[in-house]
């Protein structure tokens, strides 16, 4: 699932779409009916059970969280309190927990973003079964607190970016100012006994200040990237974290690029599966990404995915070893700038 511009009466609009690669309806493209023009984001995705995560266009004008079934319409996930936008982000395989972020723009021109999850809930009705979705505010454990974890520095916007079967979450808290300068941390929220609420970990930083945290399988493992500017490196590398199961700490370990003679780059890991496989892009020696996988079973792995396009980006994975992504063509202007082709939606089987 992604999103598309779909033909409307008098142009086109943005909403989410779908196509199956298997079975009788296989390469059949299907789209939601709801507008989604305005979701900026990064996320969206879909469960074992057909349950399909993003967001729409809401009635304040602003991306209200929404999930959907196709044929069978869909809801609106709500936002937390009195913010006045949300954004779904990830669906565990079960379908029981659905992650993202809901948001308001304080008086001061501020946006506070809490990261949120959604769960799965079942309601009777005369005899009749309703599922429904209760929303909860993942702790932050004063990391978002000014100078907590960088100087003079608030992380103020959060965001769950993956969840697993076992309710554990993977995801960020980020700022950035005027002038482009971004902080980030990647973090882990494990369910407490009982089932009742979330305790949060930050994961642990390389040789680089910063951390971002984007997908976790059912074994814990979790991948995304390290990234910042050191006198050895500059940008972002691939990132694997694992937990020692007794201690209960982790770890993190940089994953290999295609280009590893570079000291500098952009290369992030997006999705992993339950056996291990591992997707995303490295760039090369021009900051063009190319669709890439490695393995956490084998971290000395790396390998093109073979994707069309001068550019491309694999962001999920599954267990059939079906990576999706998308690529695009790139071309140069007089000053040697790269002008970037419109995405087209691509999927490669590697195995």
């Amino acid at each position: 699932m992604g999103w598309g511009d779909v033909p409307i009466e008098g142009g086109t609009e943005t909403r989410m779409i779908g196509i199956p690669l298997l079975g009788y309806n296989a390469g059949q493209w299907f789209e939601s009916g709801v507008s989604s023009k305005d979701w900026t984001g990064e996320g969206g995705g879909i469960s074992n059970t057909g349950v399909i995560v993003g967001n729409i266009l809401g009635s304040n004008g602003r991306p209200e969280a929404y999930a959907w079934t196709p044929n069978h319409g869909g809801f609106r996930l709500g936002r937390y309190l009195d913010d006045d936008r949300s954004v779904a982000i990830a669906i565990s395989h079960s379908g029981a927990f659905i992650v993202g972020n809901s948001g308001k723009l304080l008086e001061d021109g501020t946006l506070l973003v809490t990261p949120v999850v959604w769960m799965a809930k079942v309601v009777w009705n005369s005899g009749q079964p309703t599922l429904s979705w209760e929303m909860h505010a993942l702790p932050t454990g004063g990391l978002e607190k000014p100078d907590a974890v960088f100087k003079d520095i608030t992380l103020n916007f959060w965001g769950g970016w993956g969840v697993n079967d076992l309710g554990q979450i993977a995801g960020d808290g980020w700022t950035s100012n005027d002038e482009g300068e971004y902080w980030e941390i990647a973090v882990v929220w494990t369910p407490t006994k009982g089932g009742k609420g979330w305790k949060i970990q930050r994961l642990p930083v390389a040789d680089v200040p910063y951390t971002e945290a984007l997908g976790i399988n059912d074994l814990g493992e979790i991948v995304g990237d390290v990234w910042g500017w050191t006198d050895n490196f500059q940008g972002a590398r691939p990132a694997l974290w694992k937990q020692d199961p007794k201690k209960k700490t982790w770890s993190v370990r940089i994953l290999p690029t295609t280009s590893p003679d570079l000291d500098y780059g952009w290369s992030v890991a997006w999705g992993i599966n339950e056996l291990g496989d591992i997707v995303g892009y490295c760039s090369d020696e021009i900051w063009t990404g190319h669709a890439t996988r490695w393995n956490s079973r084998d971290r000395s792995f790396v390998m093109s995915l073979g994707f069309p396009g001068e550019n491309s980006n694999a962001f999920g994975v599954n267990n059939l070893g079906i990576a999706v992504g998308a690529q695009t063509t790139v071309s140069f202007d007089e000053n040697s700038s790269p002008i970037f082709g419109p995405p087209q939606a691509v999927a490669v089987r590697f195995r």
